[in-house]
């Protein structure tokens, strides 16, 4: 029996909407978050390096200068041969106590409901 990505996951992701990660290399729509890391969508090519530093901004907190690694990339295009935006699986690095306690205050809002959608 093969198991499911949601099965096998280690930590539930939570869609996040309005929501951006902002670095050296660009600002990028956040697409979800979880204890982990977190998803990206930008445009068809961006160059996003292996490990960097990154600020992701919510309508409910910022999250700081979080250590990042890039752990996959989804390039796909549609039938017109168009290239659709790039998804990238992004992981935490070590985080700060502090940091750790924003991501599971945010994480907790989430999952409660109490994130304003604009």
């Amino acid at each position: 029996m093969r198991l499911t990505n949601e099965e096998r996951r280690k930590h539930k992701r939570y869609e996040l909407d309005n929501s951006v990660s902002v670095s050296s290399h660009g600002i990028f729509q956040v697409i979800d978050l979880s204890r982990g890391g977190f998803r990206i969508k930008c445009p068809p090519y961006a160059l996003i390096p292996d490990f960097w530093e990154t600020d992701i901004l919510t309508s409910v907190t910022a999250l700081e200068s979080l250590p990042a690694k890039r752990t996959w990339v989804s390039l796909s295009e549609n039938g017109s041969h168009e290239y659709l935006p790039t998804v990238v699986g992004v992981k935490f690095g070590k985080l700060t106590k502090q940091q750790d306690a924003l991501l599971s205050q945010l994480i907790e809002a989430i999952s409660q409901g109490d994130v304003p959608e604009h």
